[in-house]
């Protein structure tokens, strides 16, 4: 999602879908994925008792993801 305003952009994504833009012909990222390798997602994980395989990148063995709408049992 992003919302422009006349002197700001808020951008907000959930999992994989990046958020970009364009600027002088060139694509400007403007969030990062949400991956269960990254230090900051993994230790959110890691902190509700959940764990991620460093071989397959994957949450608990299953999701890849470390951020989405659904996946219900991953919510605590």
């Amino acid at each position: 999602m992003i919302l422009l305003t006349s002197s700001h952009i808020y951008c907000a994504n959930a999992g994989d879908s990046r958020s970009v833009m364009s600027k002088s012909k060139k694509a400007v990222g403007l969030s990062e994925d949400h991956k269960p390798l990254n230090k900051i997602e993994s230790d959110r994980i890691y902190k509700a008792n959940h764990f991620v395989i460093k071989y397959s990148n994957r949450v608990d063995g299953n999701l890849a993801l470390s951020r989405a709408f659904g996946d219900f049992k991953y919510k605590d």
